[in-house]
């Protein structure tokens, strides 16, 4: 019903007029003084009563739902959506009910439940073949709005470029600015960085034709984040800081705390680390007062990256876990693959810690080394250059020889034990292979390379052994460790050098297979599903038959554009693998 509802969008939004008026006369103060304005439209709604002409009832009440959101005012914003709903009801005006339910959309995607985009869309379809054209852009940008803020970029970037034409067609410089500063943000999800910037000083260009100057430096926030992403520090934070000033001066909540989010971000990347994180631990504990958990999940991330960098490895270990809570309450493998991901690097941390101190053991040590051969130097010459030299001289000379060399093989010990100490952070104990860890340094290099077009894209293969638990409960973990060793040799002896394979945790394992391919891809999940079926099991291991699932997705640099979405949709590939019955390859829907 949906997808005909964004058809049907996309083919029309023309013919059956309604009363014709201005959807937009307020909007500019629902942004720069949204208070100010709520206490305005009740005191005009109190003062006419049943006098006021429809259109301008509707009007009146989509500039006060619209300031409420900005200011955070659910009980203005419930007052604007009942009295839209009622009017739409009594004036049969489509229009209303239209601005009722894009409110309620943008209301719920913002706090991060409900199906805020499916609002949106039946929102749109109500005034589908209206005839009024600033109706059709209003709606348009809308819908645009709604999809960017939903972070489904690929589909809000037409809307809003329809929406561009549209204000422009009406010598409309206020819409062109917000639908080029809705385009910057899908520009921004995809990635599209110097595309981004371009859209976001077209929307500051537009603003100040309107002179809409309040609105200037609002956009200044989005476009700090790509001068942010392009090395420009200090210009993203003294824009961030002039949006969060205006913002706060207008009590627009949501956008103060997007802008202090960004003024943190800024700081980190000039080497204020601690002031950033002092920042982001404010920043949240604001998010939270306020009830807002759509944004409350990127400032946790960002919360946790800072306290890692200060050392508050708890606190990141904290945040991240719940980032996982707050993005689904579904326990799937994926789920708990990230948070033993996130115990793995806390105790891989505490680990580089001690590294750093043996590091820094050793070099005091070598100081005190070469201290020890400059002072066994100076009393051998004084030895050569004096016949005779007491014998107890002669002593104390060979005992300091003898310190030299004892503190010589200590730091060589110290130097093996910090080798090994470093090994152990790569390496899986059990089966030899590659950990986590290693397996994310391994695939971040491999992303961070330059990318041919010509050649066939990599691909990652998450493998998963049936009914592991069982084997486990039924025949001992030392005899699942077996299973475990058993499965890994089939591994390596199959990819050979051209993959790249990991224990990621539990029975999960990993195959990195740069520049193979889809098609390849799958051949050789294929290939490692039947071998492992094939393998001849000791007879001393009562286990009747191995079987393993494969999801498999390759990196195209759209859907999956980083290493996180690109686990994500090799383990939906997984968890399709595992519900079809096992003991099967799927490949993932996301990508290729």
């Amino acid at each position: 019903m949906l997808r005909g509802a964004w058809l049907g969008l996309l083919l029309a939004l023309t013919a059956t007029p309604v009363v014709a008026a201005s959807m937009n006369a307020l909007r500019e103060r629902a942004v720069t003084d949204p208070r100010g304005l709520i206490a305005s439209v009740r005191h005009q709604l109190d003062q006419a009563g049943s006098t006021l002409p429809p259109a301008r009832e509707r009007e009146l009440l989509w500039g006060m739902g619209t300031a409420a959101i900005n200011s955070n005012d659910d009980a203005a914003l419930a007052e604007a959506t009942l009295r839209l709903n009622g009017l739409a009801t009594v004036a049969h005006d489509p229009v209303a009910a239209a601005a009722a339910g894009f409110l309620r959309a943008r209301h719920d995607i913002a706090n991060g439940f409900g199906d805020g985009m499916g609002e949106a869309l039946k929102a749109a379809n109500r005034v589908l073949g209206e005839a009024d054209p600033e109706i059709v852009a209003w709606a348009r940008f809308q819908l645009c709005d709604a999809y960017a803020l939903d972070e489904k970029p690929s589909k809000a970037l037409p809307l809003c470029n329809q929406a561009v034409t549209a204000y422009r067609a009406l010598g409309d410089d206020y819409g062109q600015g917000d639908a080029e500063n809705d385009a910057g943000i899908a520009l921004a999800t995809l990635n599209r960085v110097d595309d981004a910037t371009v859209a976001y000083e077209r929307a500051r260009q537009h603003f100040a034709k309107a002179k809409a100057e309040q609105l200037v430096v609002m956009v200044g926030d989005n476009l700090a984040q790509m001068y942010l992403k392009l090395g420009r520090a200090r210009e993203a934070l003294a824009l961030s800081q002039a949006s969060l000033k205006q913002e706060l001066a207008s009590g627009r909540i949501s956008d103060a705390l997007n802008s202090s989010t960004d003024i943190a971000r800024a700081e980190a990347a000039l080497g204020r680390h601690r002031q950033a994180y002092a920042r982001m631990r404010e920043t949240v504990a604001q998010a939270r007062k306020a009830g807002i958990n759509g944004q409350l999940i990127d400032m946790l991330q960002v919360e946790s990256r800072l306290a890692e960098q200060v050392g508050q490895l708890r606190q990141a270990l904290a945040d991240e876990r719940e980032v996982v809570r707050l993005s689904s309450n579904i326990d799937t493998p994926a789920l708990r693959a990230i948070e033993l991901e996130l115990e793995q690097r806390y105790a891989a941390r505490e680990k580089e810690l001690r590294i750093g101190e043996l590091e820094h053991a050793n070099e005091l040590k070598d100081l005190q080394l070469k201290a020890a051969q400059a002072e066994a130097a100076r009393r051998h010459e004084q030895q050569r250059r004096q016949r005779l030299v007491s014998l107890t001289i002669a002593l104390l000379a060979a005992a300091l020889l003898l310190i030299v060399g004892l503190l010589a093989l200590l730091l060589r010990a110290q130097r093996r034990h910090a080798a090994e100490l470093q090994a152990q952070t790569l390496r899986d104990p059990l089966t030899g292979i590659a950990n986590r860890r290693a397996f994310q340094q391994r695939a971040s290099e491999l992303l961070g390379g330059a990318r041919d077009a010509r050649t066939p894209l990599h691909v990652l293969l998450l493998i998963d052994i049936d009914h592991f638990k069982c084997i486990n409960d039924s025949i001992g973990h030392p005899q699942g460790d077996r299973v475990l060793r058993l499965l890994t040799d089939h591994l390596r002896g199959t990819v050979g050098d051209a993959c790249f394979v990991a224990r990621i945790g539990g029975e999960e394992f990993a195959v990195l297979c740069p520049r193979m391919g889809l098609t390849a891809g799958m051949r050789l999940a294929e290939a490692l599903r039947a071998g492992a079926a094939a393998l001849a099991l000791p007879k001393d291991l009562p286990v009747g038959k191995l079987t393993i699932s494969i999801g498999v997705a390759q990196f195209d640099g759209v859907r999956c554009h980083d290493l996180s979405s690109w686990m994500r949709a090799a383990d939906q590939a997984l968890y399709v693998a595992k519900s079809g019955g096992r003991d099967q390859v799927a490949a993932s829907k996301l990508a290729g």
